[in-house]
């Protein structure tokens, strides 16, 4: 399919992509989903691709269904079947009266539904990814280029800059920082705040940067709908709320449920002109066994960490503790549950895991850890990584390829470096150590103290 040449309006245009309506006098209207001007084209076109492989997998009653993928002026662009409606997103800035907010979240609801039962997550529910017409609460989903066809997904933690969707609307276990994994009740905690926003007219939380936003969703919790905005139902606010809630098991569990819930405000108002307070969630029955992923019977050892991360975080001092178990026991699980609380302390984490095969290579495990650090520091502002090569140049002077020997993305931030005169062996360890202290100093500062964790003491080494 060739790409369209009569554009009818631009729908949504933001540092992501640009949605565009198409329509000619001997075809249907089409949408165009392109990668905004400035986005790189590689990943760009890594998430066209990923929503067009979906494209048998979407209702068209609920989505708008990927027809092609084409070049449209040399950028990669996906054409998709155009259901009509408006992007959520321009139709938000105030709160909206509460029938057709209703019928819109009905609608929301019921795509949710559709999308879940036939395998998909989105990952990326938010208003700029939503078309529907407020008239009739019809609504379709856009936007399924991070979408997953795993029921579960386990999130490794990642410097926010580079977490995949859009962390004002992200639930607290797809930042990788709350040992959860990802499923179908993430786009439940996403929806929340999509109709937070629409009774409230602002977002649940307001942050900063990215380090602000992850805080804000796994650790605050927002002020009430109705209590945001008085013409707001005490019963719609508490729906709203139980998405919103951390724990995904404490959240609806379907998004059917969530309907139904709905249906019943909607019905009551349209009768009634009021809405009564009933139980939340009577529908709401999974399709499927959600086990909890809640640590039962290591609340000990979870408190000694904890406390371990206090007085460093208070003192300054440096300590080491063992985590020690069977393969498989839950060590690194139990570890897991600190990055809540270094996130408080705008902390920094670093991992690494021993490899048997790799045991005779020095310090391999640190430096698998410390690499993580560095492309932490990649994806950060220009003034932000500037201000970090001036304290690593300051930090390692004349000797800083010793570490980018060690670390060669490290010369991304500092630059090329100088080779070091040779010194004999035992001269060019204390040189090494000395540099390495240094280094790891940098991150390990009162503003952000640092957090290094390495798994399988086993097969580690103490050569060099």
């Amino acid at each position: 399919m060739d790409p369209p040449t009569k554009k009818v309006e631009t729908l949504r245009a933001d540092s992501e992509f640009v949605l565009s309506r198409w329509g000619e006098r001997d075809r249907a209207p089409i949408l165009m989903l392109t990668p905004a001007p400035n986005r790189p084209a590689v990943g760009s076109l890594k998430r066209l691709e990923h929503e067009y492989s979906l494209r048998d997998h979407l209702d068209p009653t609920c989505a708008a269904r990927p027809v092609a993928l084409v070049q449209d002026q040399g950028r990669p662009a996906l054409l998709l079947d155009d259901p009509g409606g408006q992007v959520l997103s321009s139709l938000i800035g105030r709160p909206w009266e509460l029938i057709p907010f209703l019928r819109v979240a009905i609608g929301l609801a019921r795509c949710l539904t559709q999308v879940h039962e036939r395998g998909v997550i989105h990952k990326d529910i938010k208003p700029s990814n939503i078309l529907t017409n407020p008239a009739t609460g019809d609504s379709w989903l856009t936007g399924f280029g991070i979408a997953s066809r795993l029921l579960r997904e386990h999130r490794a933690p990642e410097p926010p800059q580079v977490i995949a969707g859009t962390l004002a609307y992200m639930a607290p276990e797809q930042t990788g920082r709350m040992n959860r994994s990802v499923d179908s009740r993430s786009d439940l905690y996403s929806l929340g705040v999509t109709l937070y926003e629409m009774l409230v007219g602002e977002l649940p939380f307001a942050a900063s940067d990215p380090m602000e936003w992850v805080y804000c969703q796994i650790a605050r919790q927002p002020p009430l709908a109705h209590q945001r905005n008085s013409l707001v139902p005490e019963q719609v606010g508490a729906v709203v709320a139980k998405l919103l809630a951390k724990p995904a098991e404490s959240r609806y569990q379907t998004a059917a449920g969530v309907e139904a819930d709905l249906r019943r405000c909607l019905r009551s108002m349209e009768t009634r002109g009021r809405i009564d307070s009933f139980p939340l969630g009577a529908a709401d029955v999974p399709d499927r066994l959600l086990i909890p992923e809640k640590l039962y019977g290591r609340e000990q050892e979870i408190a000694t960490l904890l406390a371990a991360f206090n007085r460093v975080v208070t003192s300054g001092e440096l300590e080491v503790v063992l985590v020690s178990g069977y393969s498989g026991i839950g060590k690194s699980s139990v570890v897991n549950e600190l990055h809540k609380a270094l996130l408080c302390a705008r902390g920094l984490y670093a991992s690494g895991k021993f490899d048997q095969h790799k045991r005779d290579i020095p310090y391999t495990t640190l430096a698998q850890a410390l690499e993580k650090l560095v492309r932490s520091l990649l994806v950060q502002s220009d003034a932000e990584v500037g201000r970090w090569r001036s304290a690593l140049t300051v930090a390692l002077g004349p000797n800083a390829k010793l570490m980018t020997d060690l670390l060669p993305e490290l010369e991304l931030v500092i630059g090329p470096q100088p080779r070091v005169p040779d010194l004999p062996p035992a001269e060019a360890q204390n040189r090494f150590q000395m540099v390495f202290r240094e280094f790891i100093g940098v991150f390990a500062r009162p503003e952000h103290p640092s957090r290094c964790f390495s798994t399988t003491s086993s097969g580690s080494t103490p050569r060099r």
